[in-house]
């Protein structure tokens, strides 16, 4: 039987490895660069839930502080 698993020699396996390497580091910035505005445009999206969640509340508390002052209020009595 032969050699089941093929040799590389020295030099190329080194070369492919450096070229591993840089690929992976190429790859990684990329991926990190294509991430950037996905997570900007998340967190955009989470502040302007946020903030709409809390105009509306403090939408209802104004109406409900509208609403006790008009019912202590004597002119709106009659």
């Amino acid at each position: 039987m032969g050699k089941l698993i093929p040799s590389i020699r020295p030099l190329p396996a080194s070369l492919l490895l450096l070229a591993t390497g840089v690929g992976a580091l190429v790859l990684i910035t990329m991926a990190t660069l294509a991430l950037v505005p996905v997570l900007v445009t998340v967190g955009l999206v989470a502040a302007l839930v946020l903030a709409a969640v809390f105009c509306g509340w403090a939408g209802i508390e104004g109406l409900a502080a509208l609403e006790r002052w008009m019912e202590s209020d004597p002119r709106f009595k009659r």
